[in-house]
Order: C-alpha cells, then structure tokens, then sequence
C-alpha cells in the first residue's frame, strides 16, 4: 500500500494495538483534565460516555492499569473514536505527519471565538 493514506482499519494487529494505545493515554490525559470538547465534536458520544462511565467507575485505579484496562474493556469503542476522527497513520500506528497533542491544538487554535 505505497502512496495512500492508511486508516486505523488498514493497519495490522500490533500497528493498530499501537495507535490504539497512543490514543488511550492521549484521551485519558484529557478526560483527567476534563477537557474532552474537540473529540466530543465528532459524532461519538455513545463511545466517550461508555468509556468515561467506566473510567469514572474505576478512578481509583493506578494510572497505567488504569490506561490498560480501559483499552482491554473498552478497545472497540475506542476504534469507533478513531474511525470517526479518520486520520492517516504510518504503518508502525503513529500517526502520520502529526502528533495527538498537536492534532489537538490545531483542532483548538480552529474554533471560532464565541460572540
């Protein structure tokens, strides 16, 4: 597949277990923060409030295990986020050309002030 973009749904086994994981700790990060908007702006509410309520459930939990359980339990939904989101990765699952810190921030930097 030389020359296309590839989706997380084009990715083998481990590329995608790794992308996976990269967006898990990038969610977790936000969901702590509570600043979950941009990816709320997708169509991927039943997925955010499915993994949020067992996020919620099992807050006590040591940030790694935490980290690895939502995505063991919650794995399809996250791939629902991803393919909602629909962003190019490498064949390694990173994403292409981009970061989710950065994706983030120019998603932010893209919002309209409110008048």
């Amino acid at each position: 597949m030389q020359d296309t973009e590839l989706t997380i749904t084009d990715l083998d086994e481990p590329a995608q277990q790794t992308a996976l994981t990269d967006f898990a700790h990038f969610y977790l990060r936000h969901y702590r923060t509570n600043d979950l908007e941009i990816i709320a702006q997708y169509k991927v509410d039943y997925a955010m409030n499915d993994i949020n309520m067992y996020l919620y459930a099992n807050q006590y939990f040591q940030p790694q295990q935490l980290a690895t359980d939502v995505l063991t339990n919650k794995r399809d939904l996250f791939l629902a986020i991803l393919q909602t989101i629909n962003l190019p990765y490498n064949t390694n699952g990173s994403l292409k050309d981009n970061s989710w810190n950065s994706w983030y921030q120019q998603q932010y930097a893209a919002i309209d002030e409110g008048k």
